[in-house]
């Protein structure tokens, strides 16, 4: 029986920054990407308060930029943050959703380069269209090596007046590419909202085993209001 490892699709979008260079470090690994986005790594803060919870700050060490939300009152990242590079025009955002003080989930990671979206390597998701009686979503998850098969399922609920008048979801089956659409058709009235979250599971070969499989998740939450 093959043996199935479990893993997180994070870390190889991450590694595709590995070779990510500049004059004064080399990304070589999910350890350095992560380092990174961490803010004890930065000698030079700029802190502007938004709000009583919410600080702006822009970190900058060698070449390297970060800036975003902090939520001071939970003492953690929220929103997006983005990490720069000085010597060339490529881009990480990651944006943090914050569930509980020690539960903070990266719902989006973009790579860019020239202030497009490598969407190969992404997870993230656009709104395409959005009026009274529809809106469509379209979600986007990254390529890894050797995959044999896809599938996701977004699960969405619409409120209105604070009460839930629809839940149901939507399921792709045997999915080539990472890109899904959802067509969530409903008549929605000023001050509705539909929220949910999209999940997708890829099986593929490993690329140090030929024997085995990986299994990877992706998730995306997301919220839309009328």
């Amino acid at each position: 029986m093959k043996k199935i490892i479990i893993f997180l699709l994070l870390s190889l979008m991450l590694l595709s920054c590995s070779k990510k260079q500049d004059r004064a470090r080399v990304i070589k690994n999910v350890g350095d990407v992560e380092n990174m986005f961490q803010l004890k790594n930065y000698k030079t803060q700029v802190k502007k308060k938004i709000n009583d919870s919410i600080t702006h700050i822009r970190a900058e060490q060698d070449y390297f930029i970060l800036t975003g939300d902090f939520n001071t009152k939970m003492n953690t990242k929220t929103g997006i943050w983005s990490l720069k590079n000085k010597t060339d025009t490529k881009e990480i955002q990651v944006d943090y959703i914050i569930f509980d003080r020690d539960d903070v989930f990266k719902n989006q990671i973009i790579f860019k380069e020239h202030n497009k979206i490598d969407s190969s390597t992404s997870k993230f998701y656009i709104v395409k269209d959005k009026s009274l009686k529809s809106v469509q979503l379209k979600f986007f998850s990254p390529k890894i090596q050797e995959e044999l098969s896809k599938e996701a399922k977004v699960m969405y609920t619409i409120h209105r007046n604070r009460k839930v008048v629809k839940t149901d979801s939507i399921v792709y089956k045997n999915v080539r590419e990472g890109k899904y659409l959802a067509d969530i058709k409903y008549n929605f009235k000023k001050g509705d909202d539909v929220s949910g979250y999209f999940s997708e599971i890829v099986m593929a070969k490993s690329p140090n085993n030929k024997d085995s499989l990986i299994m990877g998740n992706n998730s995306i939450y997301f919220i839309e209001r009328f």
